[in-house]
């Protein structure tokens, strides 16, 4: 069995009473790093369990193993924060789990993207959903030129250390389209704010921190 269990995206506190019973009666975690998943589950005092890894330099090898894993035990997926399965490798894995027909159960919880859209203050029916930008800078280019011709909104996330780049780039291919930006969502430095890319980049420059992008 495989357990798909959200965590927190910033506040200790979202964590729901299921989430915490799952990972407790769980044999295996499976996170994305060991220091992150390490460092939840001593918060949450759930230490003593074995930790596999599941990230983006996971291969096929990785993948089958995991899988046994979930053949023979209860086994727990997390992400670094929020929902797995969603902009991560987990996604592989419960392909994997459905086709060899075994049990996957979500344990819904923290969802940036969701958070986000209860607080940016516009109803979107319908939205474009990027997710996270290309790192090299040639395909970064080809994907935000095609972006501009996007006629609903489209939401964009990206590490934290890219947050001036990302700004950056939504001054020269977006100048005039109203952004907000979502910045450490549930943490004590939460921003929501509205505005245009020249704006939001002064506001935020030498700031790194998790966020989301709204381009409206």
């Amino acid at each position: 069995m495989l357990y798909i269990v959200s965590t927190p995206i910033g506040n200790i506190q979202d964590i729901s009473e299921r989430a915490l019973a799952c990972i407790k009666s769980s044999d295996l975690i499976i996170g994305e790093e060991r220091k992150v998943t390490t460092s939840f589950l001593k918060k949450y005092k759930l230490t003593g369990r074995p930790i596999e890894l599941l990230n983006e330099h996971s291969d096929k090898s990785d993948l089958e193993f995991l899988l046994d894993q979930c053949k023979n035990q209860v086994v727990s997926l997390i992400s670094d924060c929020g929902t797995p399965g969603f902009c991560d490798p987990g996604a592989d894995l419960v392909y994997l789990c459905r086709q060899n027909d075994i049990q996957v159960v979500p344990v819904p919880g923290a969802s940036s993207l969701m958070t986000f859209l209860s607080v940016c203050g516009h109803r979107l029916d319908q939205f474009y959903f990027r997710g996270f930008l290309p790192a090299n800078n040639e395909k970064r280019e080809v994907e935000l030129k095609a972006l501009q011709k996007e006629s609903r909104a489209v939401i964009i996330m990206d590490t934290p250390y890219r947050l001036e780049k990302t700004l950056g780039d939504m001054k020269k291919y977006f100048p005039k389209k109203v952004c907000i930006i979502g910045y450490k969502l549930t943490q004590e430095e939460e921003q929501i704010i509205e505005g245009y890319p020249d704006e939001l980049a002064q506001l935020f420059l030498g700031h790194k921190g998790e966020f989301i992008l709204l381009i409206k």
